[in-house]
């Protein structure tokens, strides 16, 4: 399997499992939430009543009434702060680097098969320029590469050819 294969394989699972770790967190903020929110109706519904009552002889049912729906008012907010408060475990921590060690990997194999194609590109202009000035000037090319070895070929014949 190549590399590339398995980083993008190791990015998927990575990415799966923070999403499911990410569901999993935002459930448990919503059950909260509405183990909350329950809690502070059956807060208002029963201990309101009876905070109300045990009150209401000691200190009026003005002050009864506003010291039972402050507590209800605390507790709820506690819940809440609760909920908010909820991290991350250090397995999210794991998968998040070994997703970004693969992304890493994949990045810098991109960037190698990228140079290699400039590389192949320089090269077939090369190649293109080389073909072009042959066409265009066949002597010329020939010129440096093949006139001394022709003179020297040329003179061993006339030397042979004397003795």
């Amino acid at each position: 399997m190549s590399t590339i294969t398995r980083n993008l394989q190791l990015f998927w699972r990575a990415e799966r499992v923070l999403a499911e770790a990410r569901i999993k967190l935002t459930t448990r903020k919503i059950i909260l939430g509405v183990v909350a929110g329950i809690a502070c109706l059956f807060a208002w519904g029963m201990l309101n009543v009876a905070g109300y009552f045990a009150l209401e002889p000691a200190v009026g049912k003005a002050w009864a009434a506003f010291i039972v729906g402050a507590v209800d008012i605390v507790l709820a907010a506690l819940l809440v702060l609760v909920a908010q408060g909820l991290q991350p475990g250090p397995e999210e921590d794991m998968v998040r680097e070994v997703r970004d060690m693969a992304l890493g990997e994949m990045a810098a194999e991109v960037e190698d098969v990228q140079k290699k194609l400039v590389q192949f590109r320089e090269d077939v202009e090369g190649l293109g320029s080389s073909i072009s000035d042959f066409v265009q000037r066949p002597f010329e090319s020939f010129a440096p590469s093949v006139i001394g070895p022709a003179v020297m070929t040329i003179i061993k014949l006339l030397k042979s050819k004397k003795n």
